[in-house]
């Protein structure tokens, strides 16, 4: 038996009209996506700065308990501590000698509660025990969330959520 083939049909591409709708909706869709894209952005180096404060406290405390002897978190990257945590900053043992420093974060401003500059250095004795509480404040320009490193006399430190009003 002989089989007759079908006529082809007609092969229809995309028309101006449903490519203008498609072109809108992704219009629309990425001017969604980008404010909160930069948000989650502001949350993630504001958790970057978290972890490496979190680390400095965790290696001058541990460096203190080794060493038998004092340790300093220096809110600089220099010897003389002078300067703010927004700037970076710094662990040195008790005779002075670096033992990490961390670059500042762009984006993120290190402050108290009170929405001062944070520039208070900290000092852990031989027993691990630091000379202060302290409250590192993280926040972001245009984020309204911020992160808190707070630090007991005990030494350690623990991370907490809108911990605290960023500065306007």
């Amino acid at each position: 038996m002989r089989r007759i083939p079908r006529a082809a049909s007609k092969s229809r591409g995309v028309t101006l009209l449903e490519l203008l709708i498609v072109l809108g909706l992704l219009a629309v869709l990425s001017a969604l996506a980008v404010p909160t894209f930069s948000q989650q952005q502001a949350h993630w180096r504001q958790r970057a700065v978290a972890a490496q404060l979190m680390s400095a406290i965790w290696i001058a405390r541990g460096s203190a308990l080794k060493t038998r002897g004092s340790s300093i978190l220096c809110p600089s990257r220099s010897e003389d501590c002078a300067g703010v945590y927004s700037q970076g900053f710094s662990v040195f043992d008790g005779e002075g000698r670096l033992v990490r420093a961390f670059p500042p974060r762009r984006g993120v401003s290190v402050h108290n509660r009170g929405g001062e500059p944070q520039a208070h250095t900290v000092t852990w004795d031989s027993n691990g025990l630091a000379n202060r509480n302290m409250t590192f404040l993280l926040c972001s320009k245009g984020y309204a969330r911020n992160w808190s490193v707070v630090l007991n006399r005990i030494g350690r430190p623990r991370l907490v959520k809108d911990w605290g009003t960023c500065p306007g």
